[in-house]
């Protein structure tokens, strides 16, 4: 085994790459580009090998002191010991190698483009923390689930530092109560509640101790609370957050819904997206994963006719208000994404543009299926290039060609990189015809090894 790791590069995931002696590839998180480690603690396998742990013998090009002071114990921003402006170039180049060696696509638009917007300081608006059974709160230390307490998050908006050291002062004046719940969202928003701690309970379906329902009750005299599985429908309702999108329209969006953690960068990839279907001509649209309307009410407003679906009714009924009071028609479905889509394609229902925005998983079940729609554009939005690049092949292998990709720093200092991919149907698919072949851009070309 080597004694000594070159760290080559970085992959999916964030961890840093190095070839090793004996032909296998070696994988370090937290090594970065030009680093040269020595591995302490090793999991060995038979094509590769993960150092669990491991001292920096010396420094890549890129590395650069951390400025947030918790940087290596907290496994939050796993890229912050790497400039920003290398960060950003290896974001692009982790989407280009999982779009070639996973998608299978032996050329690709060039060039990749990266946006970024906004600063890569206090950018977000919302943070999970974590509580243990110690009532410790805080982040996940990086590989594992032992709870980092951090004085403060310096990627997150002031407002979230604020409700921290608020939630751990109400704590101490009420000990055992924080242990009720495994953790505790907190949001914040320009419209609506500016801050919303979002409680999720420990134990789903025991009653909520009345120590822990006073401390939310404590916090709730200076911040908007919600209890996952306690409250009812109508304080949903009441504590529903805005955000204003293109086209003059506010998002809502209720406390268990999806909300992009950036919303500087999350407004130059909305207005991206619906510049490209504008660019396109296109005027009626599907959107899957729809969230809280965050493509679909932009779209709406851009003119076009579309369907949003969600399987979560608390986003639909969020999204259908905000169409509602900005007077905008459309459709928004409460229902599985997949059962819906068959349904449409059996009562041939047409669409010029499929808007696909899948959680980290991908959308495997859905793309199957899209073929059969045969919609004349994908827009494919994702965070997790792996698979997005899986959903993309099975795109490009159902018809359709790949026309553009863009990614979006949505998370400064850390290795997820957003991306949104645009595919086009081939001629030959719209006619029917076969496809005579691989996909220009595409095919079933030998994946690329690390």
């Amino acid at each position: 085994m080597d004694a000594n790791w070159h760290i080559e590069r970085l992959v999916p995931g964030g961890a840093g790459l190095a070839r090793l002696d004996d032909g296998r590839i070696g994988f370090a998180p937290g090594a970065l580009p030009g680093d040269r480690i020595r591995p302490t603690e090793i999991e060995a396998h038979r094509d590769y090998a993960r150092a669990v742990s491991w001292e920096l013998v010396e420094s890549g090009p890129g590395r650069v002191k951390p400025a947030c002071p918790v940087a290596a114990a907290c496994g939050g921003c796993d890229w912050m010991g790497l400039s920003l402006a290398q960060q950003r170039r290896h974001k692009v180049d982790v989407l280009r190698e999982a779009l070639q060696r996973i998608g299978g696509i032996r050329q690709l638009p060039e060039p990749l483009r990266l946006i970024s917007a906004g600063s890569d300081v206090g950018y977000r608006n919302r943070l999970k923390l974590h509580v243990d059974e110690d009532e410790h709160v805080g982040l996940y230390a990086g590989q594992t689930h032992d709870v980092v307490e951090i004085p403060g998050c310096l990627v997150s908006a002031p407002a979230i530092n604020a409700a921290l050291a608020a939630i751990r002062s109400a704590a101490a004046k009420r000990p055992g109560a924080l242990d009720a719940f495994s953790e505790v969202e907190v949001r914040t928003a320009p419209l609506g509640p500016s801050v919303l701690l979002v409680f999720v309970p420990r134990d789903a379906e025991a009653p909520l101790a009345a120590e822990a329902a006073a401390l939310v009750q404590d916090l709730g005299q200076t911040m908007a609370t919600y209890v996952v599985g306690r409250d009812p429908g109508e304080a949903a309702r009441t504590v529903t957050q805005r955000w204003k999108l293109p086209g003059g329209v506010a998002l809502r969006v209720p406390p268990t819904a999806f909300v992009q953690t950036n919303w500087a960068v999350n407004l130059e990839l909305v207005g991206s997206l619906v510049a490209g279907a504008r660019a396109r001509r296109a005027r009626s649209f599907l959107e899957l994963f729809a969230g809280a309307g965050n493509f679909a009410l932009p779209l709406l407003a851009a003119g076009l006719e579309g369907i949003a679906v969600e399987r979560s009714r608390a986003a639909m009924a969020a999204a259908r208000a905000a169409a509602a009071e900005a007077g905008l028609k459309g459709r928004f479905e409460a229902t599985d994404a997949v059962r819906f889509c068959r349904g449409v394609a059996a009562r041939g229902e047409k669409f010029d543009l499929v808007v696909l925005d899948p959680p980290r998983t991908g959308a495997r079940n859905v793309v199957a299926s899209l073929g059969k729609l045969g919609a004349r554009w994908v827009a494919l939005c994702s965070c997790d290039p792996p698979t997005l690049a899986r959903d993309v092949k099975a795109l490009l292998e159902s018809g359709y060609a790949l026309e553009e990709v863009t990614a979006f720093d949505m998370f400064p200092h850390t290795h997820h990189v957003e991306a949104l991919v645009w595919l086009s149907r081939r001629a030959q698919a719209r006619s029917g015809g076969r496809s005579g072949g691989p996909p220009s851009g595409g095919g079933r070309g030998r994946r690329p090894r690390y």
